[in-house]
């Protein structure tokens, strides 16, 4: 090939290779909604609110800066939320609990790796479907006024994870006179109920051998499991209940995580501070493989809901409570 010939065909190169980055140049930028939309699975049910008007909030709050962002929600209920990961149905499950020992086997199983998780809210005091925290009744007559979940464990406990100790009757615990010999009966939710799981993690360690002494309720037609629970107690002076709904005939106990701290009920101001024992809290997984981030669309969502502009929408929106700033924090660096 001449040089002359070699000169027009570098040049012929040269000048369609402008025309390519001219054309690119000009193309329209990539958009939020090029990246399709961030499927969100979980926690809820057709038909009522549950957390769908929480997350309404913090998506049109996402949307005003990432204009473009679409969304597709599937909230049919806490089950359905891990198995939306691992079969790529969705990209976040939100859950107003720990995924449990099942769910996690599972996505392990189809992953090969753990969930990744965040928390960004903390649940309410009493409102249903909203996460409310677990209280400890005791009949109005009783003295008690506080317990630590080391007590709780050695309460409820076949297995004594947290406490050696056992406390079978009421003297155990320290009352006295009349009190010390009658043993305490319990009262609560069915055992495969979401109040008793959670209970279990939180205050058992995990166990799942509950004692002999429980007497068990669930919800029937017209009337509620609290409801049940509520009854049975104010008949009994010497029974102990968990519940998640206010009975004002009772006498709800203070907790504290151990007998050095101060122990508190459950309101608005200790369960954001994280210092309510039984306080529930919501979480978001999504499908993040090992030393790899979570897909930018999917973060900035994420890092948006626990940013400080996020947790005010939580603040003001109503049902559940904000996470307090120094968990926010930790939320912020785990998408780091």
């Amino acid at each position: 090939m001449s040089l002359l010939s070699r000169i027009r065909r570098t040049g012929l190169a040269a000048f369609t290779l402008g025309i390519t980055l001219a054309a690119l140049a000009q193309s329209p930028p990539a958009t939020a909604a090029d990246a399709g939309p961030i499927r969100i699975w979980g926690h809820g049910r057709k038909g009522q609110d549950y957390i769908l008007t929480l997350l309404k909030a913090w998506q049109d709050g996402y949307c005003k800066s990432h204009p473009g962002t679409r969304f597709a929600d599937e909230l049919d209920g806490n089950a359905s939320a891990i198995g939306g990961l691992y079969t790529n149905t969705a990209d976040l499950a939100i859950l107003d609990r720990e995924a449990s020992f099942i769910e996690v086997d599972a996505y392990q199983q189809g992953t090969g790796y753990d969930p990744f998780r965040i928390p960004v809210a903390r649940g309410s005091v009493a409102i249903p479907h909203h996460a409310p925290a677990l209280v400890v009744y005791v009949n109005p007559a009783n003295p008690l006024t506080h317990l630590t979940l080391q007590q709780l464990d050695g309460i409820f406990d076949a297995d004594h994870r947290l406490s050696e100790q056992r406390y079978k009757t009421w003297g155990d615990l320290g009352l006295t006179g009349d009190w010390a010999a009658r043993p305490i009966q319990l009262y609560t939710y069915n055992i495969e109920s979401a109040e008793v799981q959670f209970f279990e993690r939180a205050a058992l360690k995990g166990s799942q051998k509950l004692s002999c002494c429980l007497t068990l309720f669930q919800a029937r037609p017209n009337i509620t499991a609290e409801q049940q629970i509520a009854a049975a107690l104010a008949k009994d002076t010497y029974g102990l209940a968990l519940s998640s709904q206010p009975a004002p005939a009772l006498k709800a106990i203070a907790l504290s995580n151990t007998e050095g701290d101060t122990a508190v009920l459950p309101t608005p101001e200790t369960i954001t501070a994280g210092r309510y024992p039984l306080a529930r809290t919501v979480y978001v997984y999504a499908n993040r493989k090992p030393k790899s981030p979570v897909p930018a669309n999917v973060a900035a969502f994420l890092e948006y809901i626990v940013s400080p502009e996020g947790q005010a929408i939580v603040a003001r929106t109503g049902g559940y409570l904000p996470l307090s700033p120094e968990l926010a924090a930790k939320s912020q660096e785990l998408l780091q």
